[in-house]
């Protein structure tokens, strides 16, 4: 079947798509400076016919991405939701207008270079792009995917990890106590800026000293809930701040009307670091990074501290949180135990 394109018609001033019998008016005005208009119509126009698809073939990147985010928002939380159209929607407006079969590598890779200032970002963006078309194959829609060779960066390891100095150094320089105590949630359970966040008083069992996420980041893959365990201090701060906050999230900002987001947290770190510049670079995540390697270094079984950290094995934690070779004492320490006898 051929494919239905757009074109403009100069009589009526506007652009159209003849489905069948039917002409759909995509725009309305002078033809160059509506034609991008036309376009992302068209493409939104298709994503909702399924039965007017073009084949492999002809199927549009652009139309693609819309298919794919269409799909997303059904089935992903609103922040991974956000932050595949936050990428997508650059890339369809160097690419949207190729074929998707026709996309290379060599595409996402001259799109990348072309945002010289992204840097975690830039991996993400090449992970959001070929998660589309990976999505596609799976589907039936386009297959093999075009992207399947693309080599994405490897993420960066979080290598800061925070000494109990610093840590109180730079509790010291937070100067509201509901800041403080949503980082002391972090130092006392080792969860990611996001759990702590959302946490609300539903979610709290005070008996049994946990927190508890049916719905979290890794739960397709653990198959189970995400359960925080929580030190004497933190059942205290919780049961303090469920009294406060019965409904909604727990940890507030200084005024209690908004909880603290994911811009927020990083607007507060990097203030933080702006008053502390000796100890450049550290973020939210250093500490999760920094509960891991001291439970490591504290004897906790590295299988404990995968499940404490909410993973379904220990991969994550060696790769990426287990950070023993820079605590050359301790090592040396093991390294006479080892050779003893």
């Amino acid at each position: 079947m051929r494919r239905p394109e757009p074109w403009y018609r100069a009589s009526k001033s506007a652009w159209f798509v003849q489905f069948g019998s039917q002409q759909v008016r995509l725009a309305k005005g002078p033809k160059d400076e509506t034609e991008k208009e036309a376009f992302e119509a068209y493409f939104k126009l298709m994503a909702h016919r399924p039965e007017g698809l073009p084949s492999a073939d002809n199927l549009f990147t652009a139309l693609l991405c819309d298919l794919f985010l269409e799909h997303s928002q059904k089935h992903h939380e609103p922040c991974t939701y956000t932050l595949y159209k936050h990428f997508l929607q650059p890339f369809c407006k160097d690419h949207g207008r190729l074929p998707a079969k026709d996309i290379k590598p060599f595409h996402v890779t001259r799109w990348l270079d072309q945002h010289p200032t992204w840097k975690a970002s830039r991996r993400h963006a090449a992970l959001a792009v070929k998660r589309v078309f990976t999505w596609a194959d799976k589907q039936g829609l386009l297959a093999p995917s075009p992207l399947r060779s693309l080599e994405v960066e490897p993420n960066n390891r979080r290598t800061r990890v925070l000494t109990a100095d610093e840590r109180a150094e730079i509790l010291g320089a937070t100067r509201d106590e509901e800041f403080r105590e949503f980082i002391t949630a972090m130092i006392d359970t080792g969860c990611r800026p996001g759990e702590v966040s959302k946490v609300t008083a539903a979610q709290v069992n005070l008996d049994l000293g946990v927190w508890i996420f049916e719905k979290h980041k890794t739960a397709k893959k653990t198959g189970k809930p995400r359960v925080i365990y929580l030190t004497a201090a933190m059942v205290e701060l919780s049961r303090k701040l469920i009294a406060k906050y019965p409904e909604g999230p727990l940890f507030r900002g200084p005024r209690g009307a908004k909880p603290f987001t994911k811009n927020g947290v990083r607007c507060r770190f990097r203030r933080l670091r702006e008053k502390l510049p000796h100890l450049k670079h550290f973020v939210a995540y250093n500490y999760r990074a920094t509960f891991a390697t001291n439970a490591l270094e504290n004897g906790v079984g590295i299988a404990q501290v995968a499940e404490l950290l909410g993973h379904a094995d220990t991969t994550m934690v060696s790769k990426h949180y287990s950070m023993l070779s820079e605590r050359v004492q301790h090592l040396r320490e093991m390294a006479t135990k080892a050779a003893a006898g």
